[in-house]
């Protein structure tokens, strides 16, 4: 991995700043954030005319700076009612500020900001002294770089990026990720990040307005003085990633929930990477539930991770590779299943037999709402949260209707320190849109009268003094719905008048039994089909990722994890009264397919649609929620200044 080779110190009496120090960076890094004042021609020409390489390299940068204050922005402050009103009177003055650097900084210059603003590689936010700050300046002046792979460097130090601060005697420090320094870097990071994100009391940190932003596209008078390239996966749509594995390495430990398909394992993977050639680790154990899911990341760590660090397994029956794992004095990962007992045994034997495995080991926990069931409260209890390193990964770490699994999991792992919703990473471009197909059916009277028992059953249990359970009622109320079979005319009208939507379709059914129904409505219009429950089926799932089967009848074993770009379609047949399943199950069909760019996903769903007024299960809500839920995820577009 080839970094900066730049030293840890320079100033301007004996270093050419810009060649010693911020090309060797700019050339390097995907990423440039940078805090300073002031707003000025000479800082605006010294930062453009040095980021050209930066920005063919579709660079994203990040710039909080100043106006130049009088006696006049002061009062403006100190007499404005609210922030708001603050935020209204400094969009005028940066309207002027703006007008003024039109005038005096040259051409080229004024091109080359014009079109880093036009392509988004560059942002701009203002600092507003105010509080405790006010008659002060916004006047620190630092700056972070980063690469694809979540190494970072950060510097400080007295210089202005102006064209004086470069003929003054000026000086500042570097700290780099990688050479021992990151606690001094994480500390620039979480500066910025909260100056960025206007969290400072002291400061009002102001977006450039969308007609500011307009103003500043203008300043385009001729061809692009750098040459744009297409932004790949690593440093365009994709940037996120490294904004969660910034959120990790300050953190230490807590959950990163990201939408299924926005890249939860390869950041993962990026932030294992940085921490193995930081030294700050020696190995890593990552968990998750199922052989799929498993063999997957033993797939991803070969294939990301370098070559010297060794990989144990120990799941399924034939992989009991923990004893070597235990031994290896290198860089190692074990990947494990999600078992009460083999997770309890592979702690409790690291703890006794490796030195500092608290400080040195990572522990990651895929799908991490899975770790809060009993079974592994009871086994794991007080034992994880001794390591320093823990990431929990989720696209929905909450368990619903599990305040003591939730609890378990934020006292174990940690809280959520990065959100990435499916809303975001839609207009981002990383998922695709979807259209939405509500299909309303009403409960036969065989079903009513199936769930009237069914409560009655539970409340006479009750009278009788037996302890029982609600969410096992509910459980078996919503079964009646999952497998109601008002549902199997709709959907049979529907592939008569729409066999396509069949076609790279993910069918998902509550029972085998029910799915034995809904094949034999497929088997005369679709015959392209088969099924997959669980281990029996392995080989079906590989023939379907393949696209030698187009449809797959399933039930949750599939929901989880599984990365096939092709799906095209989803139909419903159970859905749960939470959103985290159907999170899981929708987010098959929403990946981007470089095969097919025009993609757009089909997500069928029923709506319960009863007359009968009263919902003592709350299976009607539920269901209304969840068509209002996804009618309006289904209505976000892709923003068009996101290109893929």
């Amino acid at each position: 991995m080839n970094f900066p080779d730049v030293p840890i110190s320079l100033n301007t009496s004996d270093n050419d700043l810009d060649k010693d120090f911020y090309i060797p960076c700019l050339k390097w890094a995907t990423q440039y954030d940078r805090g300073v004042g002031y707003f000025t021609s000479g800082w605006i020409s010294k930062n453009a005319n040095g980021m050209a390489e930066f920005a063919s390299n579709c660079g994203k940068a990040r710039w909080i700076t100043s106006p130049i204050l009088d006696e006049r922005d002061y009062l403006a402050i100190k007499s404005a009612p609210d922030m708001q009103s603050v935020s209204s009177y400094f969009q005028g003055l940066i309207n002027e500020c703006i007008d003024r650097l039109s005038e005096e900084i040259e051409f080229n210059t004024r091109n080359a900001l014009g079109w880093m603003i036009y392509d988004n590689i560059l942002e701009l936010r203002f600092a507003i002294p105010t509080k405790k700050l006010l008659d002060g300046d916004f006047h620190d002046k630092f700056g972070v770089f980063y690469d694809s792979n979540g190494n970072s460097l950060s510097f400080t130090g007295s210089i202005n990026d102006s064209s004086k601060g470069f003929s003054n005697y000026e000086s500042i420090k570097i700290f780099k990720s990688w050479d021992g320094m990151l606690s001094y870097v994480n500390e620039d990071i979480k500066r910025f990040e909260r100056l960025w994100n206007n969290l400072d009391e002291n400061l009002q940190v102001i977006k450039s307005s969308n007609a500011i932003r307009e103003k500043l596209i203008k300043f385009r008078k001729s061809d692009r003085p750098y040459d744009k390239k297409e932004k790949n996966v690593e440093t365009g749509l994709w940037r996120h990633q490294d904004a969660a594995v910034r959120a990790f390495l300050i953190a230490n430990n807590g959950i990163l929930e990201m939408a299924t398909g926005t890249g939860k394992t390869r950041t993962a993977l990026k932030v294992m990477s940085q921490l193995f050639n930081n030294g700050t680790i020696r190995r890593v154990v990552i968990t998750t539930y199922g052989n799929d899911l498993l063999h997957q990341w033993e797939k991803e760590v070969l294939s990301y991770l370098n070559a010297d660090i060794r990989v144990f397994k120990y799941f399924d029956s034939i992989y009991k590779e923990l004893p070597s794992f235990l031994l290896c004095r290198s860089k190692c990962v074990l990947i494990i299943s999600r078992d009460p007992t083999r997770l309890n045994e592979c702690i409790d034997r690291m703890s006794t037999r490796i030195s500092n495995v608290y400080d040195e080991t990572m522990f990651v926990f895929d799908e991490v709402h899975g770790l809060g069931s009993e079974s592994l409260r009871a086994s794991l209890s007080g034992k994880i949260s001794h390591f320093q390193y823990r990431l929990g990964l989720s696209a929905t770490p909450e368990r619903e209707y599990d305040d003591e699994g939730n609890k378990f999991i934020l006292q174990e792992v940690g809280p959520v320190i990065y959100r990435f919703t499916l809303e975001d990473a839609i207009q981002k471009g990383i998922l695709c849109e979807f259209s939405y197909l509500p299909l309303e059916y009403e409960l036969t009277d065989e079903e009513k009268q199936n769930k009237r028992a069914i409560i009655a059953r539970y409340a006479a249990r009750r009278k009788s003094g037996e302890l029982v359970s609600d969410e096992d009622m509910y459980r078996d109320l919503a079964r009646v719905n999952k497998t109601s079979v008002a549902k199997l005319p709709l959907f049979n009208d529907l592939i008569r008048s729409r066999p396509d939507i069949l076609g790279r379709c993910i069918v998902f059914v509550e029972t085998r039994e029910y799915g034995i129904s809904v094949q034999n409505l497929m088997i005369h219009n679709f015959p392209e089909f088969h099924t997959y429950y669980g281990e029996d089926d392995e080989e079906n799932l590989h023939k379907f990722a393949i696209g030698t089967i187009n449809c797959l009848i399933t039930c949750k074993k599939i929901s989880e994890g599984v990365d096939i770009k092709s799906v095209k379609n989803i139909i419903l047949f159970s859905s749960d009264r939470g959103r985290l399943v159907t999170t899981q199950r929708i987010g098959r069909s929403l990946r981007i397919n470089p095969d097919d760019p025009e993609k757009r996903a089909n997500v069928v769903d029923f709506i319960c649609a009863n007359s009968e007024t009263n919902d003592l299960d709350g299976e009607l809500s539920a269901d209304m929620d969840r068509c209002e839920w996804l009618t309006q995820l289904s209505k976000v577009r892709r923003d068009s200044n996101e290109a893929i």
